[in-house]
């Protein structure tokens, strides 16, 4: 028998649902990102300054991939919805780390008078 005979007699296939857990460590890295300038003076500068580059991606990735395991995981759940407030952190948290450094440019310009 053929693997696509296989795949059709199994059916869609749909592999297994998402956790939540992904968006969920993807906000909290992101907002713990946000806080490495704040480190000790002793550590070496690509290590307070490096992860700083990386807070909007990181955040809108969690964001985006938060509304996906959303999205995936509509309907009846059998974890009482644990998946489901994972996801939901993982956006609000990624939607804090985007948010913080877009209002600290602005509020740096209206104090330069721009």
């Amino acid at each position: 028998m053929s693997f696509v005979k296989q795949a059709r007699e199994q059916g869609t296939g749909q592999g297994p649902r998402p956790s939540g857990l992904v968006p969920l460590v993807l906000g909290a890295a992101a907002v713990a990102m946000i806080g490495c300038p704040f480190l000790p003076e002793g550590l070496p500068a690509w290590l307070r300054f490096g992860p700083v580059h990386l807070v909007l991606p990181v955040a809108i990735l969690a964001v985006v991939l938060g509304l996906l395991d959303l999205r995936h995981l509509r309907g009846p759940q059998e974890d009482e919805g644990v998946a489901r407030r994972r996801a939901r952190l993982g956006v609000a948290l990624g939607t804090v780390a985007t948010a913080l450094p877009l209002a600290l440019v602005w509020f740096a310009s209206v104090l330069l008078g721009g």
